[in-house]
């Protein structure tokens, strides 16, 4: 069995859920579009399409079908928008793995190739490790799902669209978080590969073929992972973004407020609001805390700055890289909108917290408006 096993497994989920409709052959590691591949992509994406727009322009006529007796008219408004949001995202979605297919298969390709280059069995168990835990999470999305709606008081249509929706969404969206992590690592795992043949060998000849085998692998990082990955990434931030404050808002808005009577069904919608957006929040903080090509790309400035003086033109050489390491920008980013780092990290939790503090003073606006009517 080769090296790419368990990328294997992850080539198949993404193309059953049509996302990357590619074989792969793995004699001459050749990812490649087929005429039944092409068509199960364009079937994959018009079904989607159909039933994503299907459910918006079901919760834009029929919005009431979709309130929760339970909750207020804040919370109900705030589901209906964030339903909406996962219908466009996942059409956009969608449209644009379509429309790019063949530019991601051929990156995935070269960096299949890389990882043959780079065996590294860690690198295959942690591979694997983040799958079943990707599973264990949309099983626990899918558990989480199935006890909050179907105790709402919602019919079967509009139970039916919340999970279908919000759980397919978590497929989807958490499977390209959890690929472009492993892809991540590939690269990291080349540039780990070329900073050991950087100590090992400090010539002048082989300093400037590595830096510029080094160069090369970066921008393929620059040019084509965030091209194809960064425009897909951009859209999911802010739906994890408008999607996490429901567990807790909910949690405020019934359980809080005692509308809950009997202790079973209290503790119930405690553990079911407490354990509602960890997996997104979990699938957004492990991608973002994947640092891993910065960490390697930075050890290649602390190898060549150890490099003895000795007064030829490798000493140039280094000075300009190191000087050029200084001023290097965010490798990562969402398309250029924002870093994909730790520090988006803090960013976004803190905006989680004013966008949920927000949301309570609707809430608590409403409480008192309804409390002034009554009197």
């Amino acid at each position: 069995m080769s090296g790419s096993r368990n990328v294997r497994l992850y080539l198949c989920v993404l193309y059953r859920l049509g996302m990357l409709c590619a074989r792969f052959d793995d004699r001459e590691c050749l990812l490649q579009s087929t005429p039944g591949s092409e068509r199960y992509a364009l079937f994959h994406m018009l079904i989607v399409l159909i039933a994503a727009f299907a459910g918006f322009i079901y919760v834009c006529l029929w919005p009431q079908e979709l309130y929760m007796g339970i909750y207020n008219d804040t919370g109900n408004y705030y589901e209906l928008f964030n339903i909406r949001s996962f219908c466009v995202g996942l059409c956009l979605l969608h449209i644009c793995l379509y429309i790019r297919r063949q530019r991601h298969i051929e990156l995935v390709q070269k960096l299949l190739r890389l990882h043959r280059l780079c065996p590294d069995a860690a690198m295959e168990r942690y591979f694997r490790r983040n799958f079943d835990v990707y599973i264990a999470l949309a099983v626990l999305c899918l558990v989480n799902y199935l006890n909050g709606y179907a105790r709402a008081g919602l019919s079967k249509v509009p139970t039916l669209l919340y999970i279908v929706v919000y759980l397919y969404s978590f497929s989807a969206m958490c499977l390209l978080l959890v690929f472009f992590v492993c892809l991540q690592h590939i690269v990291a795992a080349g540039l780990a590969k070329l900073n050991s043949q950087l100590v090992e060998n400090n010539s002048v000849s082989n300093c400037k073929h590595l830096l510029y085998k080094r160069h090369r692998l970066l921008d393929i990082v620059a040019a084509e992972l965030i091209a194809c990955f960064g425009v897909l990434i951009l859209p999911i931030v802010p739906l994890v973004l408008f999607l996490a404050p429901s567990g807790p808002l909910f949690l405020i808005s019934t359980v809080m407020e005692g509308k809950l009577k009997k202790p079973f069904e209290f503790t119930i919608y405690c553990i079911t609001s407490s354990l509602w957006n960890i997996p997104w929040l979990a699938m957004i903080t492990f991608m973002l805390r994947s640092n891993v090509i910065t960490t390697e790309a930075n050890k290649t400035a602390k190898i060549l700055a150890k490099i003895p003086r000795t007064g030829s033109g490798v000493d140039k050489m280094v000075e300009k890289f190191l000087l050029k390491n200084l001023r290097q920008q965010p490798i990562l980013t969402a398309y250029g909108f924002f870093a994909l780092d730790k520090s988006t990290l803090f960013k976004l939790f803190t905006a989680i917290f004013t966008y949920m503090v927000i949301l309570v003073q609707f809430k608590e606006m409403e409480n008192s408006t309804k409390s002034l009517q009554k009197s």
